[in-house]
């Protein structure tokens, strides 16, 4: 009984958690427009909470008395009853002459801040509660982010396919204070069923579940390995949106296959072969890249399954690298801590880190690059020093050779299109995949094929002018032919002029 009550806590803890996410980007949407920046800010800040929860999680359960914890944790959920329902403020605009970062920031930390971050820290308090019941599970509570997690998915595709569409925002509100009231009722009881247990000891009283120190090196790596899902994810959501309506369906998809690779390697018995995974994965990853490395368009719909499949692929097995490696239970809310750490690290590189340093969108060619650097190797051959030397090798050889046929192609004057791209890509994809089974080796590839593929230009012709801002990139390019010049907004063209002198103001 303790374990279904733990999990229904759980699970409405992170309904509600994922389900104000979208309802929040949709308050603020009509005063920002349909940028997938909005979202994507939007996900910075909700990353950045969770921190702090996961934080408050760790400190409240290393340094206080059981009791002390849940009374503490009770009263933070109960405060967050102070702020409901939740609505922004009226009269509040953002800025109207520089990037709107910092005023969304300020707004969601205002309006949703506190019960945010008592939502978000419900996760390890609630497992490491469990773990000091008399439950048989309780040496091992990690089972129960399944059914977190299950809770974010539910809440996430709830709110685009019912809540949205069936209320006024005013109305899901109210719906969401009602969902938060029933959860401080099931933390109560789950705090008084740890606060009876006279013989559940405290957390430093638990040699038996805590392991030897952790090393530096692992908690970098479970860092690493929580940033690239997530800062793919924004990436696939950028991709996806830029040039499609601001509809939330289209936010979420990618933050529901995140959060259900998370179910899937955390269950008892997972459902999928991780081994199977990292085997298939630098098809995926150069399958992906093609729309980048080729500069063409594809239709959204082949998009959105290419581009959810490879972030799905790519989520399970750095998640799955994850769940094998996880700590002894002692270690738990440290370990939340660090993939946290990583989450929030993937959003500030993604929203406030690119859209600055970089004039176009490499943070989603990146994040592929780094996802076939940690994916684990399948050679068998060993690690010789000739194969540690082809690692870095062939990679380069690759990225000569397509830097020499990208200069041939377009002194011969080879218009952009299949032709051009079969003879650029064609050999260097496929040589690409063949470095597969070493880690190193297969990333050198990738990031020598997005190097070199980044002097081609493809269907944009001679491109003059590269501008990135919080609304995305604008590109003036000349055609091929030098007749006309265009004006891109992503991949929308967004006024075309001749260069002819006679049809200029045409």
């Amino acid at each position: 009984m303790a374990a279904l009550f733990f999990a229904a806590s759980m699970f409405a803890s992170a309904g509600l958690l994922f389900l104000v996410e979208p309802m929040l980007a949709r308050m603020l949407l009509p005063l920002l427009g349909g940028s997938p920046a909005v979202w994507n800010t939007c996900m910075v800040f909700f990353q950045a909470a969770l921190l702090v929860g996961y934080l408050y999680a760790h400190a409240s359960m290393r340094w206080l008395g059981r009791r002390t914890q849940v009374a503490i944790h009770v009263a933070l959920v109960a405060a967050a009853l102070l702020v409901l329902p939740l609505a922004i403020a009226p009269g509040k605009a953002p800025p109207a002459q520089e990037s709107p970062v910092l005023w969304i920031l300020g707004m969601l930390a205002a309006t949703v801040g506190l019960p945010f971050v008592a939502l978000s820290a419900g996760t390890p308090v609630l497992q490491k509660w469990f773990s000091q019941t008399s439950h048989t599970s309780a040496a091992d509570p990690y089972f129960l982010y399944a059914a977190s997690n299950a809770g974010s998915l539910v809440g996430l595709l709830g709110y685009p396919l019912l809540l949205e569409p069936l209320l006024p925002l005013g109305s899901q509100s109210r719906f969401w204070g009602v969902g938060y009231i029933v959860l401080l009722g099931l933390t109560v009881l789950c705090g008084a069923m740890v606060w009876r247990k006279g013989q559940a000891v405290a957390y430093l009283d638990q040699p038996a579940l805590v392991s030897e120190a952790i090393p530096l090196r692992t908690r970098a790596r479970w860092v690493a390995l929580a940033f690239v899902p997530s800062s793919l994810m924004l990436g696939v959501t950028t991709a996806l949106t830029t040039d499609v309506p601001a509809i939330p369906f289209f936010w979420v998809m990618p933050l529901a296959l995140y959060l259900l690779s998370f179910v899937l390697v955390f269950a008892r018995k997972p459902p999928v072969s991780h081994r199977m995974l990292v085997q298939r994965l630098p098809f995926l990853i150069l399958m992906a890249l093609i729309p980048t490395v080729t500069k063409t368009r594809l239709p959204i719909e082949l998009l959105l399954v290419l581009y959810l499949l490879t972030l799905l692929a790519v989520a399970l097995v750095c998640h799955g690298e994850l769940a094998r490696k996880r700590p002894a239970v002692g270690h738990l809310t440290e370990f939340y801590l660090w993939i946290s750490v990583g989450g929030v690290l993937g959003g500030i590189f993604n929203s406030l880190v690119a859209p600055v340093v970089f004039q176009s969108v490499v943070e989603f060619p990146l994040a592929l690059v780094l996802a076939a650097l940690l994916r684990p190797s399948l050679s068998g051959k060993g690690d010789s020093a000739r194969a540690r030397t082809l690692d870095w090798v062939f990679p380069a050889v690759l990225g000569l050779s397509m830097f020499a046929v990208i200069a041939i192609v377009e002194r011969q004057g080879i218009k952009p299109g299949l032709p051009a791209n079969a003879l650029i890509f064609g050999y260097s994809i496929f040589w690409c995949l063949s470095f597969g089974t070493r880690s190193l080796r297969f990333a050198l590839g990738v990031a020598a094929l997005v190097l070199a593929s980044s002097t081609y230009t493809g269907t944009f012709g001679r491109i003059l002018h590269t501008e990135r801002s919080f609304f995305g990139v604008s590109r003036v390019t000349n055609d091929a032919a030098n007749e006309y010049r265009f004006l891109f907004h992503g991949g929308t063209v967004h006024g075309v002029q001749s260069l002819d002198p006679a049809r200029s103001r045409e």
